[in-house]
């Protein structure tokens, strides 16, 4: 509801800069963090009219907390699961992504505007790093790319599956980072620099 089309315009228009002036070697990441909840996520499903689809629950209300990095050119994602998401665990990703681009010279990483990405340590940490952030408007998730993959972890690992046990949806949620190159094919049309706009509707 709170969306600024004109911002985000101005974004994408800014974004365009950056790829087509960025060294050759650098890249251009989004960053996010994702919460799924051990518990069971209804979506859609096609049933036989006349019967039933049951899917069992649970009232689990432990959490996995991911903090990733999605490679906007090779679709490769880091990830790191932590107790918490916040300055600590999000400078020990900012570190795995450092390490991940040995040859960078500058290392632009997107992201919204979460008061941890602008805290005191992170930025402390930023004035010897080579990762430079580049903040997203306001309330415009709409705008970044690694929304996709979690959404697609969701479909693909979450949406109408029951896990019993909190272990066994760790694994299988988990599992979906350490093998998602499965999944190339179907990330490679979904991960594009196509972006739509989004405006508040005024009443």
């Amino acid at each position: 509801a709170k969306a600024d089309k004109k911002k985000q315009e101005e974004f994408l228009k800014q974004l365009k800069k950056l790829r087509e002036s960025k060294g050759e070697k650098d890249p251009i990441l989004y960053m996010d963090g994702v919460h799924p909840q051990h518990n069971t996520m209804l979506a859609y499903g096609w049933i036989k009219k006349g019967k039933d689809n049951i899917i069992k629950s649970n009232t689990g209300r432990q959490r996995i907390n991911i903090n990733g990095a999605l490679d906007a050119e090779t679709h490769g994602v880091i990830v790191r699961e932590d107790e918490s998401i916040n300055a600590t665990s999000t400078i020990d990703l900012l570190k795995k992504v450092e390490a991940a681009y040995p040859e960078a010279g500058n290392i632009y990483v997107v992201c919204d505007n979460a008061k941890y990405y602008r805290s005191k340590l992170v930025t402390e940490f930023l004035e010897t790093s080579k990762v430079e952030l580049v903040f997203l408007p306001p309330y415009s998730p709409n705008l970044n790319l690694i929304e996709r993959v979690w959404k697609f972890m969701k479909n693909k690992i979450l949406y109408n599956q029951y896990y019993e046990k909190f272990n066994e949806f760790k694994e299988a949620t988990l599992g979906f980072f350490e093998n998602i190159e499965q999944y190339e094919l179907e990330l490679s049309t979904l991960l594009t620099n196509n972006f739509r706009v989004l405006d508040a509707v005024q009443s």
